[in-house]
């Protein structure tokens, strides 16, 4: 009788230790993704920041553009560099849209978290079951 006590004290320990582990791991995961998210925010706003600079120097260029049209060696010199800005605006806002997917996947998975924190506190959980069930043995 008492080997069967310690056999169910020591599984009802394990189980708890586990509990206890898997809580821990949830708190790191929701903290990394604190984080994550922080940081894509600032690099968001960088990248928006740095769009709109980028935006005003191509306006800039396409005037200079309209304005000059003396040479067209240099017309053609600025309507590469006019592309070449364009170009990059495009990879800046495509690298934005790539950021703002990942920070809404990163949300989803704090809300996924979130939702699991609250499970290991249910009474009617498959290890609080199997809990009282060694409890009642």
């Amino acid at each position: 009788m008492t080997a069967s006590r310690n056999v169910i004290d020591q599984q009802i320990d394990d189980l708890r230790l586990r509990m206890r582990l898997l809580q821990q791991d949830r708190r790191a995961n929701v903290e990394l993704l604190e984080v994550n998210k922080a940081s894509n925010t600032e690099e968001i706003k960088s990248l928006r920041e740095d769009n709109k600079k980028l935006r005003l120097r191509v306006t800039q260029l396409q005037k200079r553009l309209t304005s000059d049209k003396n040479g067209s060696n240099e017309l053609t010199t600025l309507h590469r560099e006019a592309l070449k800005y364009r170009t990059e605006y495009d990879a800046l806002r495509l690298l934005s849209t790539k950021h703002r997917n990942q920070l809404n996947k990163l949300r989803d998975e704090a809300k996924i978290c979130a939702l699991e924190a609250i499970r290991p506190t249910q009474e009617d959980g498959p290890i609080a079951r199997k809990i009282r069930m060694l409890e009642n043995k």
